[in-house]
């Protein structure tokens, strides 16, 4: 197996009409492969925003001090991006040895297991051939029957959650917290960012249930936080922690690039929440002035709340398309919209609307509405180097070509 080949097989698409309702299927592969989840602690997160940057943040005040595992979804470019130790990317070579392990341990159950499953499983299986000291895994979708929980965590973080993801958690913001919420542990010990009222009463009904302990912590302060709460208990050796969270510069997140005599702003926002605190960061870098937005985004997303939020005479927005069969057309957002106040137009080719937002008057050029229409947009600005980019082109003709969608019919 080559590592096309390998990306190949772990490329197994899910419906959202067959998320799983119970983890035993995952339960029965990791036994398969020996239990590797319970060779170290894990740190599970979940929520609606925030998630990505609260793992890498907890992995970046870990990374002196231990050998961290970090599992995250989605990748910009490479699927590899998905799993990491200390900062650097599984090897192509790792990654072809533990898809073919996942998959001998498959075939022995007769199950159909998704791309999500099968990654999940190969992060854990990979932590534990490199001896990590502790994981940081990051949950996909919901919580509860999401593949991460199969992992009894040590620790689990909740970031905010908000209404996405809705068709296929309930169509509810107390549905979808119910999913997140799945992952506190009898007994266990959850982290939580401050919740709507709604919200937090699911989260404390669960923990109730549960006899767990739940804390509420500000979200800037929730990876630090998760540190003192491990080295108190003594799941961690003792160190010193710093004053404060570092930063952390996650590419596609809030991502700032300078081009010729533009400024681009970069971010993967597709909540009304990311979509706050995108424009709160473009009235920090420009405020008052004119601004190009580019906008591509997936049908599922709440598209009008979103785009509202830059209803302002200084805002052009551009709604193009992003690749993928879950994508919104650029007439289908349009026809979502009732903007009152910004100029809008359409162009349906993301690179095309670059190039002309490169050519146009507006010092600043945001880019948004989803992590793919972010790595689309690194690619095209010239961001990857040679072997980067022939990787992203190759992963992306996998994962979105033919083949991908005709194993969802």
């Amino acid at each position: 197996m080559n590592f096309e080949q390998a990306l190949r097989a772990i490329s197994q698409p899910i419906r959202a009409t067959a998320l799983p309702d119970s983890l035993d299927h995952m339960h029965r592969l990791l036994d398969a492969l020996g239990s590797p989840q319970q060779d170290y602690p894990s740190v599970v997160v979940a929520g609606s925003v925030g998630k990505g940057t609260t793992c890498h943040q907890l992995a970046t005040l870990l990374n002196p001090h231990l050998k961290v595992g970090l599992f995250t979804s989605p990748h910009l470019h490479s699927f590899r991006e998905r799993f990491s130790i200390n900062g650097v990317l599984i090897a192509q070579g790792e990654f072809i040895e533990g898809v073919s392990r996942i998959q001998q341990a498959a075939a022995q159950l007769d199950t159909h297991y998704s791309t999500f499953e099968m990654s999940t499983a190969l992060a854990l299986w990979w932590f534990r051939q490199q001896a990590v000291d502790i994981a940081v895994l990051e949950i996909g979708i919901g919580g509860r029957f999401d593949a991460v929980n199969v992992v009894a965590n040590t620790l689990a973080l909740i970031t905010p959650i908000e209404l996405e993801h809705a068709a296929m958690l309930g169509g509810t913001l107390t549905s979808i917290a119910g999913h997140k919420a799945g992952i506190i542990q009898p007994q266990g010990y959850t982290l939580a960012a401050p919740q709507q009222p709604e919200v937090e009463a699911v989260l404390r009904h669960e923990a109730a249930t549960k006899h767990a302990h739940l804390q509420f912590e500000p979200i800037t302060t929730l990876a630090l936080a998760a540190c003192n709460n491990l080295l108190q208990r003594g799941i961690l050796p003792p160190f010193d922690l710093p004053a404060a969270t570092p930063p952390v510069n996650i590419p596609a997140r809030l991502e700032h690039i300078t081009l010729a005599d533009k400024s681009v702003l970069i971010d993967g926002a597709h909540t009304l929440g990311s979509a706050q605190r995108l424009l709160a960061e473009i009235e920090r870098l420009a405020p008052q002035t004119p601004v190009r937005l580019i906008i591509g985004i997936l049908r599922d997303k709440a598209i009008q709340s979103f785009v509202t939020l830059f209803d302002d005479p200084r805002y052009h927005i551009v709604l193009t398309q992003l690749p993928g069969h879950r994508a919104a057309s650029a007439g289908q957002i349009h026809q979502s919209l009732a903007l009152h106040h910004a100029h809008m137009t359409l162009q349906a080719v993301l690179q095309t609307a670059l190039e002309e937002a490169l050519a146009a008057p507006e010092s600043l050029i945001v880019v948004t509405g989803s992590l793919r229409t972010a790595a689309l947009a690194r690619e095209y600005l010239g961001l990857l180097n040679d072997e980067e980019r022939e990787e992203a082109l190759l992963t992306r003709h996998i994962f979105e070509g033919a083949e991908y969608l005709a194993k969802l019919r």
